[in-house]
This record gives structure tokens, sequence and C-alpha cells, in this order.
């Protein structure tokens, strides 16, 4: 692991620069917890944290920066759609992912999720609707939407990613429509379509008018025009795989059709990644199923790993930890690290053990994990709220992540503590804001290097990104881990959920008889010691995390 050292050093002046020592919170007193034991609520059954070989499963290490194209960056004054739902002036583009991929490289990412970018709205159409310009009812799924770009644009994208070590995926929407869709594919293969749609309940709905939804009972003509989208932009245009919008409306044997066909065209294609190797494109396939965990078992993964899908966003682990750091858009919260083990083992209880759950903070469908803090009316430790999301993110969850383009600087809607209609937004769609990538505020640069830093110790060691998790002392002030990986370091996660310093003592055990503790983490000024027993001690501050690397050990 190189680049061990060079973080190790590099820590104390990056801590002074941040200066993110949660000050903002007046401690009432000390409080001290022994940290002592592994607790049973854990049991790293899921793929990510059952990793032996000491090999990185780059699966599970895939660090995705989302973009809602529509929103988010202008790259072409020509193309825009000029509207849309949220706040953003909706002019973004293609050109403006590319221009923003220095950008997304330096946070530390290695793949980007572009929400749909196929053609929308009709070719007459002058006035585009909002929804049109989402992207999430296409018109053509062999066309690249005129009003992001074209076809050498999205090549261009594609290979410019691919250069900086970015892996591309694409959003595939492929249980609803338009109703004017092109049905008949390049091949031949003609698509199915039916008024009776499918939700998240598993129940069936109406669709929108001008709409339509995939009737998969067809005897497979549907399936076959579906492989061929998703083939189609594997073999033309290289891309890594696809995050399958609403993917309960794709019965779960055929989204396990569909991983095969992409799994089957990325073995047939190569590109030249950013270290001049020759590589075939990734192949991951992730669900968005909005849901519970067991209808996302039931829909996404099926019982075993010949299902279905082996990866779906992690909705069951997200709503703990927004409840437990601000609240969840329902206003439900609870400020303790027994929600978070609660997520945790709502996981290993309803999801299979082959699932690789990504998880997110936000996404395009959320608020702000910032919004949030606002409805809950804590704006007086928003920077350390924050910080703790981001810290969670980075560090205790082993399998890939996601990140929401804005998330990392602590991006919000100004003044929108509730569901302010007033202002022209809904919950459902107020994150759509403009992207930022340079001239940042004090406050956002503060965020944007600690979570650099944060995903770039995530990069170089596969204890965090495919390590084993030991759930260690959780309390209603306390959230603790310890992470390991066959041939790395071993990592310890603390999280102060309180207004109160904590002075933590980690047994010699538990820190498998390391002889030495570094202390990763903003708070670097108060350093790891001994006491005369050899265990060890440090105190955390209100509101604050700290992140421990461990790198000698004695034998038992």
């Amino acid at each position: 692991m190189k680049l061990k050292t060079t973080l190790k050093l590099s820590l104390s002046s990056l801590c002074s620069a941040l200066i993110l020592c949660s000050c903002a919170s007046a401690a009432k007193g000390v409080d001290e917890v022994t940290v002592d034991s592994v607790s049973s609520q854990w049991n790293n059954y899921f793929r990510a944290y059952n990793n032996n070989t000491g090999v990185v499963d780059p699966l599970a290490d895939l660090r995705i920066y989302q973009v809602m194209v529509e929103s988010f960056q202008n790259g072409d004054d020509s193309i825009n759609y000029n509207t849309g739902y949220g706040p953003s002036d909706h002019k973004g583009d293609l050109q403006g992912v590319i221009n923003a991929i220095p950008y997304i490289k330096s946070l530390g990412m290695n793949a980007i999720w572009l929400t749909p970018i196929f053609e929308s709205a009709p070719e007459n159409d002058t006035n585009p609707s909002m929804l049109d310009a989402t992207g999430y009812f296409t018109r053509d799924y062999y066309k690249v939407d005129r009003r992001f770009g074209d076809e050498n644009k999205l090549k261009e994208l594609v290979d410019t990613a691919h250069k900086n070590g970015l892996y591309v995926f694409l959003d595939g929407v492929f249980g609803h429509f338009r109703s004017d869709l092109n049905n008949t594919s390049p091949k031949g293969n003609k698509l199915s379509m039916t008024d009776k749609c499918l939700g998240s309940n598993l129940m069936p709905y109406k669709p929108l008018e001008n709409t339509a939804c995939t009737d998969f009972n067809d005897g497979g003509k549907s399936l076959e025009y579906f492989k061929e989208v998703a083939a189609y932009y594997v073999e033309n245009f290289k891309i890594d795989g696809w995050r399958l919008d609403q993917a309960y409306q794709v019965p779960v044997d055929k989204l396990h059709i569909l991983k095969n066909t992409v799994e089957n065209a990325s073995k047939n294609v190569t590109y030249t990644n950013a270290k001049g190797e020759n590589v075939h494109p990734l192949a991951y396939m992730v669900a968005e199923i909005w849901s519970s965990n067991p209808i996302i078992a039931k829909t996404a993964y099926g019982k075993t790993k010949n299902d279905g899908l082996d990866s779906a966003f992690d909705f069951g682990m997200r709503y703990p930890i927004v409840q437990a750091l601000a609240t969840e858009e329902w206003m439900k919260h609870d400020h303790s690290g027994y929600r978070i083990a609660e997520g945790l083992a709502y996981n290993e209880n309803n999801l299979p053990r082959h699932a690789l759950p990504n998880l997110m903070i936000t996404n395009h469908d959320l608020l702000r994990f910032g919004d949030l803090i606002q409805r809950a009316g804590l704006q007086s430790t928003y920077n350390e709220r924050v910080i703790l999301a981001l810290s969670y993110l980075a560090i205790v969850h082993s399998g890939p992540i996601t990140n929401y383009y804005g998330e990392e600087i602590g991006q919000e809607v100004p003044n929108y503590d509730k569901r302010v209609e007033i202002m022209g937004y809904m919950d459902d769609h107020v994150s759509r804001d403009n992207g930022k990538i340079k001239d940042f505020t004090e406050q956002e640069s503060k965020f944007k290097d600690l979570f650099t830093y944060l995903m770039k110790v995530r990069a170089s060691h596969g204890s965090l990104s495919n390590g084993k998790m030991d759930l260690l002392k959780v309390n209603r002030d306390l959230f603790s881990v310890r992470k390991t990986f066959k041939g790395d370091d071993d990592f310890f996660y603390f999280m102060n959920l309180s207004s109160d310093t904590l002075k933590i003592t980690l047994t010699k055990e538990i820190a498998n008889n390391a002889t030495d503790l570094t202390r990763l983490s903003p708070d670097a000024n108060v350093q790891v010691s001994k006491d005369k027993d050899g265990n060890f001690e440090f105190t955390l501050a209100p509101l604050s995390f700290a992140l421990i690397q461990s790198g000698l050990h004695t034998q038992n």
C-alpha cells in the first residue's frame, strides 16, 4: 500500500487547513466509554464484507459520482432544455459532464453515473416538457437526446472518462417510456406496451398521460428488445454498465438475463484505461428499487446469485443514517448510534448473502442531506452533521458507494426547511439544482477537501472498500466499528452523536494487539495514547468522528 505513508504525513497539514473540529457544539461534559467487545448484531454475511481473498473486488470498490444531466453543468448554450423540475436553470448537457471530469477525478471517485441521455421530446417539439428534460420517459433508446448532445459527444465523454480512470454507467429505464416510443430496434426486435404498470409496492397503476409501460408477458419479445439496447451501448460506446430505474418493473429473472447480456457483451469489447492497460468494460448492474428490503430482495436480488442482480441501492441503510444525523423526509428521526446499528441488522436480516448494496445519502429523488438538517431544525450544527454523513459513506460501508453531485460540498437549497410549495419545488425533485465544480465558498472547500481525503484513503485500502466489519460499542452517543482485510492495515471508526466529549478506551484485544495506532481524523491534534495496561485512549469531540489506522501488530 504505497499511499499509506504519504496519507499519514499529509494529514496534519490537511486538518489544519480544514479546521473542522466540531467547535460549534458546546460540550456539556466528558463521558468515559470502554470499547472492549464485538457486537453480535452484524455478521459480515454480504459479499463485500466476506472477501477473504486479499484481492479487492472492483465492484465493491466503486466510488460513483451521480450527475443529473439536465441540471448539472452547462457546456453548450445552443442545445439546452431550459426547463425542468427543481431549482436548476436546466442547461445541463454532455459537454458539461466532460468539462467536469477532471473535478470528479480529483475527488477520488472512480465512476460516473449519468441520468438518462436518450431522446425524449418529439423532433418538432420546440417547447419540451419538464418530464422530457428528466430523460426518464424516452422516445428513442437508440438516439442521444439532441438537447444533451449527440452520439459523438457521448463517445467523447466515455473515452475521456476512461482516460481519467473513471467508469461510466448509463441509466436504463426499461419499464416505462413515452407512448410514442420507437418500439422497433435496429435488428427488428419489437417492444410490447401496456397501460398496466407496476409500482414500487408491486401494485398496478395507470401510467401518466402520453406514457406507457413494458409488457414483459409477450413471449420474450420485449426482453429481446432491451437485451439489444443493453448490449448496444456496451459494444458501440464501451460503457461499463447500467443503473436500472424502477427495476421492479422488469421481472427478476429477466434482470438476470440482462445482466448476463451485459457481461457477455463486455467480454467482446476492450478500451485503454488510465494506466494504459487494455481492459474490458466493468459490466456493473445496479437496481434502483425504492422500497422495503423484502421487496428489494424479491425484485432485484432473487434468492440466489443466479436469480437476479448482484447490486441494488441501499435504501434500507440510507434512512437510518439520515434519521440518526438529521431527519428523513417525513420527519422521522432517532439521533443515536442504536438507529445505525438497527439499519445494519435490518439489511442482514432481509437481503440475500450475495447482495452488494450500493450506499448513498442522497439522489435526484430525495432531499439533499443539508435540507434534511434544515428540516430537523439542527442548522447550528450543520457543518458537523455533513462531516459525519460523508465520513460514514467513505469509511464504514464495504461495497459500492454513490455520491450525488454537490453532497461533497454540503450543498443545500436555501430555506427549504420544509415542503415550501410556494417556491415551486417538491421533495422528489428539489435536489435537482445546479452543479458546482469551482468558485467554492470557504466552507464548501473545507467539505470538499475532507471528502477528497477520505475517498483517497478508501481508494488505497481494501479494509475500507472490501473489509470485514466488526460492530464494536454502540449506544445512544457512540457508533464504532473495526474494518479488517487480508494484507491491509486495520481501521477503527468512531462517531460521537452527542453534545458531550467522549473519552474512549480501546482495549488492546479489540485493537488486535497493535503496537501503535495513528489517528486519521479532522480532530488530529488529540493523539492516541496508551495506558499502563497497553490499552489505547483518546477523546472524541461532540458531533465528530475519528478514523484510526493500525499497521503494526504483535503476535498473541
